[in-house]
């Protein structure tokens, strides 16, 4: 575990950076077009430079795909189901309200802005594909499936409205959340650009390159600026502590460690890369988007800015953890 600390060491010191900012209102003002640029230039480009150079020939090994999908959209199912079945053996007012936000509060992490930077800065160049592929997996498993959860949870009168009305929210969840997503865009023409033979013109390959370096302290200062947020509306709302302790113990510890368990029958048939870019973005503390997802479906964000606080404070200790018994 200490061996990784000098190396994830300076992340969280520029997180640390970006917390202290927040105290101050002109930085306060200047996080929504951060977070902007990030993920509209800055963090597009990043991918795009590291996986042009990235050995894509070699393939996308499938265990890395399912663990990498399969693994959280699961723990994320249960989640939600033991809310809605407490719920009803309590027969309380809560769990409607509290289950889609728990799911996403245990599960949904911080793939693009912390996953990437984390996971090219302990493994190295060779885990830009594996990093690139793990956060779109991710992302898409949220952005596409919380929405479509939610629309079949809410019902319908009819089969034929059902179908008609959940392929709707399909093509404008997709249309949103992945044709016109600018990561997902920087991903493919990254992975275009790394498997076709051709030559990128040397300015507009260097000037790409330099807007990508922005991207690994630019994400770590716009997530430690979310951090104060968070803790006024944390203080200020009546948010449920056990929630808030039991999202953040599945997302740091429970997620991660089944991450562990089912990389390990596959020993030695998956690269070293692969398997410590799986656990990295498995042990990421809650993304920030995760409360603009329960916002739009949920109307509620308390819990999952909650926990988007303490998981991003308490990762400075478990991420370098999991690194460490990533076998």
């Amino acid at each position: 575990m200490l061996e990784v600390i000098p190396t994830i060491a300076p992340l969280f010191v520029l997180l640390g950076v970006g917390m202290a900012a927040g105290f101050s209102q002109r930085f306060r003002s200047a996080q929504a077009g951060l977070n902007a640029f990030v993920f509209t230039f800055s963090l597009p480009a990043f991918l795009f430079t590291a996986l042009s150079k990235a050995p894509i020939a070699e393939g996308i090994p499938l265990p890395f795909v399912v663990v990498s999908f399969a693994l959280p959209g699961a723990v994320a199912l249960v989640v939600y189901a033991a809310a809605l079945i407490r719920r009803r053996s309590s027969r309380g007012d809560s769990g409607p309200i509290l289950a889609g936000p728990l799911a996403v509060a245990a599960t949904y992490g911080n793939v693009g802005y912390l996953g990437v930077p984390i996971a090219m800065s302990i493994v190295g160049p060779g885990a830009a594909l594996a990093a690139a592929l793990g956060q779109l997996l991710h992302n898409v498993l949220f952005m596409v499936g919380y929405p479509l959860l939610k629309s079949i949870g809410s019902g319908a009168p009819a089969a034929g409205s059902a179908l008609s009305r959940l392929l709707s929210v399909l093509w404008t969840v997709l249309k949103r959340s992945v044709l016109l997503n600018p990561v997902v865009l920087g991903v493919v023409a990254g992975v275009l650009a790394g498997a076709l033979p051709v030559e990128i013109p040397e300015v507009i390959d260097a000037s790409i390159t330099m807007l990508g370096q922005a991207a690994v302290p630019a994400a770590m200062f716009a997530v430690g600026l979310s951090i104060k947020p968070a803790f006024e509306g944390m203080r200020s709302g009546s948010v449920p502590l056990g929630a808030v302790l039991l999202a953040s113990a599945v997302k740091l510890l429970a997620l991660p460690l089944l991450t562990i368990l089912a990389l390990l029958p596959l020993g030695g048939s998956l690269a070293p890369e692969w398997v410590a870019t799986a656990v990295i973005m498995a042990a990421v503390p809650v993304s920030s988007t995760a409360s603009i997802i329960v916002f739009e479906y949920d109307g509620d964000t308390r819990l999952t800015s909650a926990t988007t606080l303490l998981t991003s404070v308490a990762a400075i200790v478990t991420v370098p953890l999991m690194i460490a018994l990533t076998p």
